[in-house]
């Protein structure tokens, strides 16, 4: 199936093609949990869009999260407290955000799971920071949330611009004498990617090079490429600009080798670059239902009904972070739980190990390899780097 990604899905920060609307069968009494709710032994806030375009994602973080609070509760709880959950809706938009971090507060909530899109989540963590309450990240992927030099924020998702890290450490791997050409649009998304992978690569690319967004003529481009003995690149621009970009370098004659980010798994690239662009790697962020523990409880949860696309595992994931650093700093010490989790220690969760760095950013680079062949593209082999 294709996993066509949108400017509109860029530019709200969204880490996942948008799924089918949520069956999530009992989900909406959950919802209107208000902030009145008793006073529990833990109180875990859940922040994202509850109603509007974006309902299906918010859905899927609050049953995400259901499922380990109840998990934990059967087992017996958090150093024996129970918890429970309170819900904030920010429809995916700044102010509403800002208001449902208010409300959250005002529930004296131990810590929030949350908020969907990356602008929301990012003005709701300057209000959790200053009130020295951790919040976790299961889905916001732009670079700038974990950049705000913000200290209670933990990032589950795997930031968007670390897909150029990711590829540097492939192809200092598999191409250690490559003859490289890095190139981005100019765009902040491209250039944060490129800046990742040249932080990632230890050395010099042996060519660089800025397009303009919808370029047409690569000619002196290509020609550069060709006197520098280019056999490898990283292009990081639209699907359209990389296909025209590969359609003209295999038409000169020049041979490469081609990697590129999630902008690529779009059916553009093939349409602007078709033949061409056989075997071009692109990144894309790892299916979150990989361990044996999630397949057998998504199965489960299947046969209930209840789907578990989108944000639903890293939102589960988030609860088992916090409910790992609650036991050792004690559930109501609020930013004692970021700080923790950043002590390059490792986490065991739903989604496997994680370890933070000082910003809050995962170190583990969850995504993997898909390759296009004859107009289609397939995941090749799990692999790190």
């Amino acid at each position: 199936q294709k996993l066509n990604l949108t400017a509109s899905a860029w530019a709200l920060g969204l880490p996942f093609k948008k799924y089918a609307q949520l069956m999530l069968k009992g989900a909406l009494a959950l919802l209107f949990l208000s902030a009145s709710v008793a006073r529990a032994d833990v109180i875990i806030g859940v922040a994202g869009p509850l109603t509007g375009q974006y309902q299906s994602f918010g859905l899927a973080m609050v049953n995400g999260v259901k499922a380990a609070v109840d998990r934990i509760n059967s087992d017996g709880g958090i150093n024996g407290e129970q918890a429970v959950i309170v819900t904030a809706d920010d429809q995916c938009d700044t102010l509403q955000a800002r208001e449902a971090a208010n409300k959250l507060l005002a529930a004296q909530v131990d810590m929030v799971v949350g908020h969907f899109c990356s602008n929301a989540s990012v003005e709701a963590a300057k209000i959790y920071d200053n009130a020295g309450v951790t919040m976790i990240a299961p889905a916001a992927i732009l670079p700038r949330l974990t950049e705000s030099r913000l200290s209670n924020v933990i990032r589950v998702a795997t930031r968007s611009d670390a897909q150029g890290a990711f590829a540097a450490k492939r192809i200092l791997v598999k191409r250690p004498s490559a003859r490289l050409l890095l190139v981005n649009d100019g765009s902040a998304e491209m250039s944060a990617i490129t800046t990742s992978f040249v932080a990632a690569y230890v050395k010099d690319p042996s060519l660089t090079a800025t397009i303009i967004p919808d370029q047409k003529d690569f000619t002196d481009l290509v020609t550069k490429a060709k006197s520098a003995d280019i056999d490898t690149v990283y292009i990081a621009t639209s699907a359209s600009d990389a296909g025209r970009f590969t359609a003209q370098a295999a038409k000169s004659g020049l041979d490469l080798k081609r990697y590129g980010p999630d902008t690529l798994l779009n059916d553009a690239f093939w349409a602007m670059s078709a033949s061409a662009g056989e075997n071009t790697l692109v990144s894309f962020p790892l299916d979150p239902e990989v361990s044996i523990e999630a397949k057998v409880l998504g199965r489960d949860l299947k046969a209930l009904g209840q789907a578990t696309d989108g944000p639903f595992w890293p939102s589960y994931a988030g609860v088992q972070l916090f409910s790992a650093a609650a036991q050792s700093q004690g559930a109501h010490s609020r930013s004692k739980i970021a700080s923790y989790l950043k002590s390059n220690a490792e986490f065991q969760t739903i989604l496997g190990p994680f370890t933070f760095d000082s910003k809050g950013d995962a170190r583990e680079l969850r995504f993997n390899w898909h390759s296009w062949n004859n107009g289609v593209y397939q995941t090749i082999a799990t692999e790190t780097p």
